[in-house]
């Protein structure tokens, strides 16, 4: 279920010159920012299996912060991320990095998370997120992967990125998996709400309870999911609503429409919402059931990693 995390580890690190002669070895794949003057402000070192090191740099040429970015679900699996990541891999991923590289988990403070789940959807993936409008009043946009294909949409809010993609075509078809592939998942580029989860560094990763909670949280989000069926609209939907749903498709239109005419603008808005509750939504419906159960799978109690991780714990002291 945990993805990707930003971590300050600057307290966390237990020795200092150790941990920078052992990043040091890879400096082949490390790269430096300057400043306009020369100073160095930041070395960025690229570990494999999606770690990464950034140590950036004071005026003195000190080291100010540590930061280490991480998809723990790709350094379990060796770069891919589409398999099911259940509570036990994401101890032994925490637990090899920490031992690793000298990490104290109770002084590495998460500064951003990803949480999510991969699901086989009851229809073609594409189709699903065709049919996706908005999370909550957010409209969704374009998702794109590193190589600026479409994979699916998000929805942006101040604390939070709601994302729905397809797996498969994020990963090219490099790796055998599921000819459908479904990912639904939260960044939370802010920690309040993750906070309230009781998740504030990464030895609370390893409490089983509050991933328990980060899951529910995630889950949550799936009740404020705008979707609509492309057969139900044909179906069911008159010329006058069949044109507001296709201007309320364009998240540009919407803008527009609530900056020029914020009258109009709501009230299409309150139609929109009773279209929303007419129109059968079975796909979500499916969708989420199969997001549940895969969350119960994942999650399952696991008695032996719960004691080998509050076991583990016990080697570090605040």
């Amino acid at each position: 279920m945990i993805d990707w995390t930003k971590t300050d580890i600057t307290k966390a690190v237990i020795d200092l010159q150790k941990f920078y002669s052992l990043i040091l070895l890879n400096k082949k794949n490390a790269s430096l920012k300057t400043d306009q003057y020369g100073q160095l402000l930041k070395e960025i070192f690229v570990m494999g299996n999606s770690l990464v090191f950034v140590v950036r740099y004071n005026e003195s040429g000190e080291i100010k912060r540590v930061e280490m970015q991480v998809s723990l679900h790709k350094y379990f699996e060796e770069g891919y991320n589409y398999s099911d990541f259940q509570f036990k891999h994401l101890f032994q991923s925490v637990s090899s990095i920490c031992i690793t590289y000298g990490i104290n988990p109770l002084f590495a403070t998460i500064l951003n998370i990803e949480a999510g789940f991969n699901v086989i959807p009851p229809t073609k993936t594409d189709t699903f997120l065709n049919g996706l409008y908005f999370y909550k009043t957010v409209p969704f946009t374009e998702m794109k992967n590193k190589f600026r294909f479409k994979v699916g949409i998000e929805a942006t809010l101040s604390d939070y990125v709601v994302k729905c993609y397809n797996k498969r075509s994020q990963l090219l078809n490099r790796v055998q998996m599921p000819t459908e592939l479904l990912r639904y998942e939260v960044h939370f580029n802010k920690m309040r709400k993750v906070n309230k989860c009781g998740i504030y560094c990464l030895a609370d990763l390893l409490d089983h309870t509050k991933i328990y909670k980060l899951s529910k949280l995630v889950l949550s989000t799936l009740e404020d999911l705008v979707h609509f069926e492309p057969t139900a609209e044909n179906n069911q939907l008159n010329t006058v609503d069949k044109k507001l749903m296709n201007q309320w498709k364009n998240p540009k239109q919407i803008s527009k429409l609530m900056k020029n005419n914020s009258q109009k603008y709501r009230r299409q808005k309150r139609r929109f919402k009773q279209l929303s509750s007419q129109i059968e939504r079975s796909a979500l419906s499916e969708i989420k059931k199969a997001i549940h159960v895969k969350e119960k799978q994942l999650l399952q109690l696991d008695s032996v990693t719960i004691k080998q991780a509050k076991f583990f714990l016990t080697n570090y002291k605040k």
